[in-house]
């Protein structure tokens, strides 16, 4: 799939918007996939994967697929916040459970 810059700024957006509002401070490495399964036949097929890592926490994959690129985009990013907040909330209430506060932040 082609990516121009406006597509470009438009998933950068949306992934800061989403991943901003959790990992303030963290730092964290996001991997994006955009892929057009049936370009020829149309239909529901553009998916959007999204793997977030950050520095001790497992790593977390979302997909979305949709019938546009964008509605796609939107879609994975809402999953991967609600991922990582789902995982936020089972570890950091347990006992030893650790904070994203408390995670190392690698310096780059």
């Amino acid at each position: 799939m082609e990516v121009d810059e406006s597509l470009r700024s438009f998933v950068e957006v949306h992934l800061e918007r989403a991943l901003g509002r959790i990992f303030q401070q963290q730092a964290v490495a996001v991997e994006v996939h955009l892929v057009d399964t049936n370009t020829a036949k149309g239909g529901v097929d553009q998916s959007a994967r999204v793997t977030l890592r950050v520095p001790g926490v497992p790593a977390i994959h979302v997909e979305e697929t949709s019938d546009d690129v964008r509605k796609a985009v939107v879609g994975a990013c809402d999953r991967l916040e609600r991922a990582a907040k789902r995982w936020l909330d089972k570890h950091h209430h347990h006992a030893g459970g650790a904070a994203l506060a408390d995670l190392p932040v690698e310096e780059t």
